[in-house]
């Protein structure tokens, strides 16, 4: 550690362990809300850090409309303040309620068939549809002006506004005649003891009052509860309640102490609360509490030792280990909650539905459709065929998708790392002037190259399968998101090798024996039989023994295991081989459209490839296929048509009212709700089969 002349190697320790007790007071304050909530339904809400995020942005808001600022009268402040903070509250109860009622009491309410992925993927949907309100809010903003663009690469354009100080700064260091360089405000000392008491708080509600003591009955078990005379329905939405209050008491003291609501949105931002509440024991607020201060510490110094962009990963990677080796935290019963057998889940099919001679019929149907778009996209003149061919890789990564879940049961959320580490290494062999292209040979053959990129993702799906053996499945889903993250981060940070943010451009178009695809109908061809081969290679593959392995296991894994199935192997095969197919498809993005970034790994890309599986019908292979176009096909088709045509109308004045419609904008909005009215669909109808 390097020390400056002013300041003792004691002195920066001190002032890091402050930064981080601050930063892990804010933490351990939605982390309690966190803990709350997932210890009654047992499901994660992955939408809680988009909760949080919204009511940040509304309490600088708020505190910018009554133009609050230090120099008002104390009453006036703390008045205003006290305002600010009920606003909080309240919103982030009714939004919590709201997130209950969407997401988790409609399949309370299905057969048993419905397990926890049901409400896992709607929360997913849901946090798409709050990310977009986010968004939306942008508009409102005092410091927004019509027309402009504040978009930075790699930065998602949140409502970004910032606030006066209006907490005290006084250095109660200074104050008690304490020489030295560490600085601890009273705003520090406010923020933990709001973590301290909200913590003591929640643990005396729980242990206390009638309703909370409701509350842990129905987390250890609902039948129990409700014989008992308790209504679960009505004591989980006030669980959902509660969480909400703290995390809209954890947003004010955020946008407080940072005074601005610089904070991420999306499903990635609930990782972290959800570390700290496996950490701090499932239902423990005490333990939540003190895992935040240790996450806070632990950001602090990695943030001084080893800069910033290592930080999300190691926190990534702190609760992949914590996933794998205490999955409750420090509390008993750790093994019992994460490695419960697995049975068929309400997402996937029968496999009887599989196996119809009428899905055999339609994949026919779009193979003659697929041969014959070429030439109504030339009779018709809409020159699509480049945009037909990133379709044509959405429907490979659904393909690859659908052996995972539709036939396996096992839901990955990093599903895009595979289709990055196939792009990737497409692009490191056959870019010439990269570090390792430069030393192979020279152009490479397309089939060397899809075979590596298959190799290194499969490799990593092996991997993937391996490390979560003993999860059940909302625990593998999270897992498999974290190292998501963490891969994406070591792509950015490896900037020498993979281009960082910038990606790897100019990569060389397919090439077989010297011959070189070049045009947007000979690369649309070389998907479409790639497309061709995997379908009916995962038709057979659907009958063979390991087809057959795969079903048992996802059905009931007792009794695939009773029958002679080894799960271990089953499970790393099917990560294995759908893996491998997200490889094949971002060889082929690579090659055909000549350049990588790491968008490929967006959790955005893993999220909407989910909903195409889920549309179309888990296990149906041609499902998958028309699952994938329609929802490909919205987004690349008929998103930037309708906005072309508003846009048209707008400027030729036939349609004022068009200006207020910006469809590319409303992406999310979409994406979201069909991802969550089919995850809802989808439920009932399983339910009523």
């Amino acid at each position: 550690m390097t020390c400056s002349a002013n300041a003792t190697c004691t002195e920066i320790l001190l002032q890091l362990l402050i930064i981080g007790l601050s930063n892990g007071a804010v933490i351990a304050l939605n982390a309690i809300g966190f803990t709350l909530i997932y210890g009654i339904t047992q499901t994660i809400n992955l939408a809680h850090g988009d909760l949080f995020a919204l009511t940040s942005v509304l309490v600088t808001t708020i505190v910018t409309y009554f133009g609050l600022y230090s120099g008002v009268s104390p009453l006036l402040l703390v008045g205003g303040l006290t305002l600010i903070l009920g606003a909080a509250i309240t919103f982030g109860w009714w939004l919590s309620v709201g997130i209950e009622r969407a997401a988790f009491a409609p399949f309370r309410k299905q057969t048993q068939r419905v397990s926890g992925l049901a409400p896992l993927i709607a929360t997913l949907g849901i946090s798409f549809i709050l990310y977009q309100a986010a968004l939306t809010w942008r508009l409102l903003l005092p410091n927004w002006r019509p027309g402009e663009h504040r978009s930075v690469p790699g930065i998602p354009e949140f409502p970004r506004d910032s606030i006066p100080e209006l907490l005290p700064k006084v250095d109660l260091l200074q104050w008690l005649g304490l020489k030295g360089q560490v600085l601890f405000t009273l705003k520090d000392l406010l923020v933990l003891l709001l973590a301290v008491g909200g913590a003591l708080g929640v643990r005396w509600f729980l242990q206390r009052t009638k309703i909370g003591k409701a509350i842990r009955a129905c987390a250890e078990s609902p039948e129990l509860a409700r014989l008992c005379g308790i209504n679960p329905d009505v004591t989980i939405r006030r669980a959902f309640a509660v969480g909400g209050a703290l995390a809209g008491i954890a947003a004010f003291v955020f946008a407080l102490y940072y005074t601005h609501p610089y904070t991420q949105y999306g499903a990635q931002s609930s990782l972290v609360a959800f570390a700290v509440a496996i950490l701090g024991g499932i239902g423990n607020p005490i333990g939540a509490l003190f895992s935040g201060l240790l996450f806070g510490v632990f950001a602090a110094l990695s943030d001084y030792f080893l800069g910033g962009q290592w930080t999300p990963a190691l926190l990534q990677l702190l609760l992949i280990v914590l996933l794998l080796l205490r999955p409750n935290g420090f509390t008993k019963g750790a093994e019992e909650a994460s490695q419960q057998p697995t049975t068929r889940d309400a997402m996937t099919a029968s496999p009887t539905a599989m196996r119809s001679s009428f899905a055999t019929r339609l994949l026919w149907l779009l193979l003659v459709v697929g041969l014959l778009y070429p030439v109504a996209d030339d009779i018709l003149g809409l020159h699509w065929q480049t945009t037909m061919t990133s379709i044509g890789i959405f429907v490979l990564l659904t393909l690859g998708l659908n052996l995972l879940l539709g036939f396996a049961g096992l839901l990955d959320l990093g599903y895009a790392t595979s289709f990055a580490i196939g792009g990737y290494t497409a692009a490191l062999i056959t870019d010439r002037w990269g570090n390792i292209g430069s030393a192979l040979p020279q152009p490479m053959n397309f089939l060397i190259v899809l075979a590596c990129s298959a190799l290194a993702a499969g490799l990593f799906g092996a991997f993937n399968g391996l490390l979560t053996l003993r999860l059940r499945n909302d625990y593998l889903a999270i897992v498999t998101l974290a190292l998501s993250q963490v891969i994406r981060q070591l792509i950015i940070n490896f900037d020498k090798i993979t281009g960082g943010g910038n990606g790897i451009s100019a990569l060389p178009a397919p090439n077989f024996f010297n011959y070189s695809l070049q045009t947007p109908l000979e690369r649309y061809y070389l998907v479409l039989a790639v497309i061709v081969v995997v379908a009916f290679a995962s038709q057979r593959l659907l009958h063979s023994r390991m087809g057959r392995a795969w079903l048992a296991s996802s059905e009931d894994e007792l009794a695939a295991a009773s029958s002679g199935v080894a799960l271990a192997r089953t499970k790393t095969q099917a990560f294995a081989l759908g893996t491998a197919l997200a490889g094949i498809a971002g060889a082929l993005y690579a090659s055909c459209f000549t350049y990588v970034d790491p968008e490929m790994i967006d959790f955005r890309l893993s999220a909407m490839v989910l909903a195409m599986l889920i549309l179309g019908g888990t296990g149906s292979i041609a499902g998958a296929i028309i699952g994938a176009i329609v929802i490909a096909g919205y987004d690349r088709l008929v998103i930037p048509q309708v906005g072309d045509w508003l846009a048209h109308l707008q400027q030729t004045g036939h349609l004022a009212v068009a200006a207020a419609f910006d469809v590319r904008g409303l992406s999310y909005l979409s994406f979201g709700l069909a991802l969550y009215l089919t995850v809802l669909l989808r439920a009932r109808r399983s339910a009523n089969v």
